[in-house]
């Protein structure tokens, strides 16, 4: 009796280990299958479980906050090539984590288009209202050529930005309960963007709804995508369609105003720019009313979020090391007795004499940015490195594998902004905004921002953090009070 218990027990253990085996390679043989010939490598990899593939293990390294272990196995396992195949957000992917590969891939415009996975797009609205054409995309790339620019960023953004921020620690300060430090620094970066995509005149009830709620959407893109309700991929749609109709509403009330005045002139709304293409394109190929909502919410969802992490993280920091904090400071307070008695308070070009400062901003944007993801998605079947590469197949590089690697930068877990002082990374070995055609527009405007917010936290304000227990890289549940110096 026991002998048969012993057998069966045995028997069991075996079919389940051969079935997992099989399901284990079965996502690998679906995918791979069709393009295992002579003419046709791929690299090696792993394609992960049926319908998950390697999600489950990418997103608990993610929460962990340690990416390192996700791309370490596919290095331990299948060598240091640089090149894996894998099943990731849907779609077989290949990850790469040579900055080479990197850099090649991503300067490619022409080989490679976007690769975003499709359930955040559906969340941003683009999926909905079919994308946006090579046209378009090259037309919007020109709207946002102000926001790159030094004069434009002087002359057009700077002073708003400069306000609102300063208003924005006399808020904080005057705060009785502790806040969380990454959403204090999340409101002001939000107004900003605010006043460049809609203006002020909107009323102050309706961006706090949008604040709100994208905050859900942003949730909802960084977690599981199940639609179900309680999940915060649910919440995030209801988000999205929240926002939709606020700027709609917005939109509506803005063509009135257009309709109104029609001498008005030049106008540094990204909303507004947006509405002149349907007024200048006689063919009717201007931004319909979807594509400018669209376009609204991707840019709320993208553009305030790393600015206010980043500010955060560098904040928290410098409370952690004071040395690092009386070197900065020093600086700031010797741009203060250099400036002429005419002159009231910060401007734009002390931002370019805070070369300190600059360095602690590279090293907030290391730190902070590490867990960006990068996609691409080849438009036909191309060869890189010895491989063949299916047309449609996604390209996912991690931040991680450049920001913190040991061979660019000198124990690269540490807070230590001196080491931007004589250092010249490789290209593409530090992209928190990323690299080539597609590289975020807002890159110039959030490093103001952030050298704004440390202008005024060096010299007038400190923190005082309650939770101690909490982390502070990233800076997340982290509560402080704000005080005045």
């Amino acid at each position: 009796m026991e002998y048969n218990l012993v057998l069966l027990y045995t028997s069991l253990a075996i079919g389940i280990l051969t079935l997992i085996s099989v399901l284990k390679r079965a996502n690998g043989w679906f995918f791979t299958m069709k393009f295992s010939s002579k003419k046709c490598e791929l690299p090696p990899g792993d394609m992960g479980w049926p319908l998950v593939g390697n999600m489950l293990f990418f997103f608990q390294s993610f929460k962990d906050g340690n990416l390192g272990s996700f791309v370490s196995y596919f290095v331990t396992r299948f060598g240091d090539g640089g090149m894996y195949k894998a099943f990731m957000f849907g779609k077989p992917s290949i990850i790469i984590t040579k900055v080479e590969t990197s850099r090649k891939i991503f300067m490619d415009d022409d080989n490679f288009d976007r690769g975003m996975p499709k359930y955040i797009l559906k969340i941003l609205g683009q999926v909905q209202v079919g994308g946006f054409t090579k046209e378009e995309s090259k037309r919007l790339h020109r709207l946002t050529t102000p926001i790159k620019s030094d004069i434009s960023l002087s002359s057009n953004y700077f002073d708003f930005a400069n306000e609102i921020v300063k208003k924005s620690f006399e808020k904080l300060v005057a705060m009785e309960e502790p806040i969380d430090i990454l959403l204090a620094m999340k409101r002001p970066t939000f107004e900003v963007l605010m006043r460049i995509l809609i203006g002020d005149g909107v009323d102050h009830d309706l961006v706090d709804v949008l604040f709100e709620e994208t905050i859900y959407l942003i949730r909802g893109c960084h977690g599981l995508p199940f639609n179900i309700p309680g999940s915060s991929y649910n919440r995030g749609l209801k988000a999205r369609g929240a926002m939709a109709k606020i700027y709609q509403h917005i939109l509506d009330e803005r063509k009135v105003m257009i309709g109104k005045n029609k001498t008005r002139g030049k106008s540094n709304i990204l909303l507004d720019m947006m509405l002149d293409t349907q007024d200048d394109d006689e063919q009717g190929k201007g931004f319909n009313d979807e594509k400018i909502i669209a376009m609204l919410v991707s840019y709320t969802f993208a553009g305030f979020e790393s600015v206010g992490l980043v500010a955060s993280t560098a904040i928290m920091y410098l409370q952690k090391y004071p040395h690092f904090l009386n070197k900065a400071k020093e600086e700031q307070e010797d741009i203060v007795k250099r400036r002429s008695p005419s002159n009231e308070g910060l401007n734009f070009h002390e931002i370019k004499q805070m070369k300190y400062l600059s360095n602690v901003i590279n090293e907030s944007l290391r730190i902070a940015m590490a867990k960006t993801i990068f996609f691409r998605e080849a438009r036909t079947t191309i060869n890189i490195n010895g491989y063949t590469i299916p047309k449609g197949w996604k390209f996912l590089t991690f931040s991680w594998n450049y920001h913190l690697d040991p061979h660019t930068y000198v124990r690269p877990k540490e807070f230590n902004p001196s080491r931007w002082d004589d250092l010249e990374p490789k290209p593409a070995s530090f992209l928190p905004f990323g690299v080539g055609p597609k590289m975020c527009p807002g890159a110039n405007l959030a490093r103001l921002e952030v050298s704004v917010i440390l202008h005024y936290f060096l010299l007038y304000y400190r923190v005082e953090q309650v939770n101690l227990e909490s982390k502070i890289e990233p800076p997340r549940n982290c509560f402080v009070r704000f005080k005045k110096l």
